[in-house]
């Protein structure tokens, strides 16, 4: 019984360290994809920089996203460590 709990706690631990390794990247990708949609602003391409900046923001916004549905699937151990 008691290797059972551990088990599952290493998993949520695990789960939890793996969000936050994802964070971190998607963090960067966002921020480079935001900045290359106000260059695409910047030289006359509006549609495709909205599109770009649009894009970014949901990546940026992808990792609450999950902890979110992984709250509503009933596994609200599983957080992002700030």
């Amino acid at each position: 019984m008691n290797t059972l709990i551990l088990a599952q706690a290493s998993l949520d631990g695990a789960m939890s360290e793996g969000l936050g390794i994802i964070a971190r990247f998607l963090f960067i990708i966002a921020v480079v994809v935001i900045a290359h949609g106000g260059w695409q602003v910047r030289s006359g391409n509006a549609d495709q920089g909205k599109m770009s900046i649009v894009g970014g923001l949901l990546l940026g916004l992808a990792v609450v996203i999950a902890e979110a549905l992984f709250n509503a699937g009933g596994m609200p151990t599983i957080s992002i460590s700030r």
